[in-house]
């Protein structure tokens, strides 16, 4: 069992309460091979023994690694996470630059739309409160808000952004056009987002805006 990876700017505060095994080869063949499926066919189309045998196992053999089709659910959205936020940290600090990493970010999502339908799809659903995702979903947008804060605050006190710059309309901005670019692959969705952080950052000496 591992928490989320902490990248090194510190942003997400450890957490250990995710039960699922990485760093196995099998594990992460499942996770995978799951995230493939759900994309594919839905959470409800794709059944356990699809993706046992797609990976060469029985429903037995599955089940010692994720015990019920929840925890695999979990563990294919956790998995995302504890990339992501490491993975933007790293690329700010290469950069130097929050607009532009956040940029990269979008760039990244776009280059895996399967993986992207997944997290849009499932989080409408979770909406539910009978869905298996609802209380994860839940948990990850009060986190991801204490994230972006933390994010937003860095950015702040960096002097990269301005102070009316707030978090949950961040979130609420990429996730939008996300949706937005998923159901018309014309959508310049990057052009969009370049104009909004072209609202919240703060110009250089120079005059000019980050980029």
């Amino acid at each position: 069992m591992t928490g989320p990876k902490t990248g090194p700017l510190g942003l997400r505060a450890p957490k250990g309460k995710r039960q699922y095994a990485v760093g196995v080869a099998r594990s992460q063949q499942i996770l995978e091979t799951a995230r493939e499926l759900f994309g594919l066919h839905g959470y409800r189309g794709a059944s356990m023994r699809d993706i046992a045998t797609k990976v060469g196992l029985s429903l037995p053999g599955l089940l010692h690694y994720f015990p019920s089709k929840e925890a695999l659910l979990e563990a294919v959205l956790q998995e995302r996470d504890d990339v992501d936020v490491p993975w933007f940290e790293e690329t700010w600090l290469e950069i130097g630059s929050f607009r532009q990493a956040v940029r990269e970010l979008v760039r990244r999502n776009m280059s895996a739309p399967g993986v992207l339908r997944l997290f849009v799809t499932l989080s409408a659903e979770a909406t539910d409160p009978s869905h298996p995702a609802h209380t994860y979903f839940q948990e990850r947008y009060r986190d991801s808000r204490e994230i972006f804060a933390r994010t937003l605050a860095l950015a702040q006190e960096r002097g990269e952004i301005s102070a009316h710059a707030q978090g949950t309309v961040l979130i609420a901005v990429m996730d939008g056009l996300q949706i937005q670019w998923l159901l018309d692959s014309d959508f310049d969705m990057l052009g969009e987002l370049d104009r909004y952080l072209e609202t919240i950052t703060v110009p250089t000496r120079k005059g000019k805006r980050s980029r």
